[in-house]
């Protein structure tokens, strides 16, 4: 250690000390992000139509799909896309989710604000099902808009037909 780390040493936290410690910033300046510093005082949990959570999901992105292995529950990212009431998403013929199609899944997609301290979420349960009809296969590929960030061959079409839609918004 040079003699300077030495001099400077002493004004850093050390060990674990050092995880749990805030960074410095100039007097007045604050690492909150503008707008109201934490929750509402006065927060409110709305229950959301089915109306509502189809709306929320219509613009696709990334959820997160839900089944149960033997092991136990498994929650998997996958991007979607919305096909009226259903959602869609593709997946490699050789994967985990794969071999759990044709089964009870749920769904779930969150929009947060952290700073805010407000967002909604939408749970969908029902059943995936894998798409086997080609005509099917090629309309989805054709509408759908699916695009896998995940590398590889993603070339299974699923979808889950919802049995309940159910959603929450927090928001002041």
């Amino acid at each position: 250690m040079t003699a300077r780390e030495k001099a400077g040493s002493h004004d850093r936290p050390q060990g674990s000390a050092a995880l749990h410690a805030r960074p410095e910033t100039p007097a007045g300046v604050t690492s909150q992000p503008p707008g109201p510093a934490g929750p509402s005082p006065d927060p409110v949990l709305q229950t959301l139509t089915a109306a509502e959570c189809y709306h929320l999901l219509s613009p696709g992105g990334v959820g997160r799909v839900a089944f149960t292995t033997p092991e136990g529950p498994v929650v998997l990212p996958v991007n979607y896309a919305m096909a009226g009431q259903t959602v869609i998403f593709r997946t490699a013929p050789d994967t985990l989710l794969a071999g759990y199609l044709d089964c009870p899944a749920g769904f779930e997609v969150d929009g947060l604000d952290e700073a805010l301290s407000q967002g909604w979420s939408v749970l969908v349960t029902g059943r995936a099902v894998r798409v086997t009809s080609e005509a099917e296969v090629r309309h989805l590929e054709r509408h759908a808009g699916v695009q896998p960030w995940a590398g590889g061959a993603r070339d299974v079409y699923a979808r889950i037909i919802p049995r309940k839609i159910t959603g929450r918004r927090i928001h002041d």
